[in-house]
């Protein structure tokens, strides 16, 4: 099975777009500005982020951050957001230094964790030694997939949000075995 993790790029086309539909809005604290608006829009939101992974016309007190779309047989069928160096004030606000998303019809197949440790590997190659990382209490999923990969529970955020720190060099070595592996049985 192909699996490619890819930067998005303004040439990215309407696969992506149509999978960023099938995301919802802001689901598990996971923003999808996409989400609902036209396929001329998103063009232009194509733009905007590979500017902000360059650090060109970002808004004030903005940090660079970088976008990928995880591939599986060419298809897209998720997306995550690296900030390329921490925030206190964000931190304090619940966000972390990464996020991402799997789409609806993709869920339950492996893809989040192989998202998961692809992710790690650029935080590593961004410098990041602890990756800090807010996940929604309820999203049972993401919450099993930072455990799974050695992520320590360090406390919880306003009720909502556990606090997870990681060390990308502890997992990548745990989770080298799983970097491209799906579920058997499932699709």
């Amino acid at each position: 099975m192909k699996i490619e993790l890819k930067q998005l790029s303004p040439l990215n086309g309407m696969a992506e777009y149509e999978m960023l539909q099938d995301l919802g809005s802001n689901e598990n604290g996971f923003p999808n500005e996409v989400y609902g608006i036209s396929y001329g829009e998103y063009r232009n939101w194509l733009i905007q982020q590979d500017d902000y992974s360059k650090s060109r016309n970002l808004p004030e007190n903005y940090i660079p951050q970088s976008t990928y779309f995880l591939y599986v047989e060419e298809k897209p069928v998720g997306i995550a957001r690296i900030r390329h160096h921490s925030s206190e004030i964000l931190e304090k606000q619940g966000v972390g230094n990464f996020g991402y998303g799997i789409a609806k019809q993709y869920r339950g197949k492996g893809y989040g964790n192989i998202l998961f440790v692809n992710i790690l590997e650029k935080c590593k190659s961004l410098g990041y030694t602890k990756v800090k990382s807010f996940v929604h209490m309820d999203n049972a999923a993401s919450n099993k997939i930072f455990e799974k990969n050695g992520a320590v529970l360090t406390g919880v955020w306003n009720n909502t949000s556990n606090i997870y720190e990681t060390d990308p060099d502890v997992t990548l070595k745990k989770g080298k075995r799983w970097k491209n592996t799906v579920r058997k049985n499932d699709g």
